[in-house]
């Protein structure tokens, strides 16, 4: 076992996780706006089942439980939004990749929204460089909102929203 795999698990390193206080509010907060929004002709799907998985991919090999939840009109993906925050070391850009991926192939125009927070989310940290790759790799239909502090209920429901409401 090479040094690194002794050091980190998972993409995380040993010792440490992905969530902290800041990181939990952020996954509540998206998770809170999911549950509390309503628009007729969509629906909105916490994690993929087994089932869907394999209906929309072909194989069950993945999880799918974005934050803010995948967002469907009809049979179709229409957005999906997630959350990361990320301090100034870390690897919130690369764990954000597998969904996203997930995503763009069962809908190449989905609006895929990422609400970044955390220090890591300044311009020229690690969660703005991670927008600016996939506005080059995955499209602009790839939206990113960043805000260091957090977001508040308001601000995230409206964008979600907004967002939705664009697929009408």
């Amino acid at each position: 076992m090479s040094q690194r795999e002794k050091d980190f698990n998972g993409g995380i390193k040993r010792g440490c996780t992905a969530y902290d206080i800041k990181s939990k509010k952020l996954d509540k907060l998206l998770k809170h706006c999911r549950d509390n929004i309503s628009i007729d002709g969509f629906r909105m799907v916490k994690q993929f089942s087994n089932k869907m998985k394999c209906n929309l991919l072909g194989d069950d090999c993945f999880g799918f439980a974005p934050d803010g939840g995948a967002w469907f009109k009809g049979d179709k993906l229409v957005a999906v939004f997630e959350g990361k925050k990320q301090g100034v070391t870390g690897n919130a850009n690369e764990r954000w990749f597998k969904n996203a991926v997930v995503a763009k192939h069962i809908n190449p125009d989905v609006f895929y929204v990422t609400f970044c927070s955390g220090e890591g989310s300044q311009t020229g940290e690690c969660l703005e460089k991670m927008e600016r790759l996939a506005k080059i790799t995955m499209g602009d239909n790839f939206m990113y909102y960043r805000k260091p502090s957090g977001f508040t209920v308001k601000e995230a429901k409206k964008i979600m929203i907004d967002t939705i409401r664009r697929c009408i």
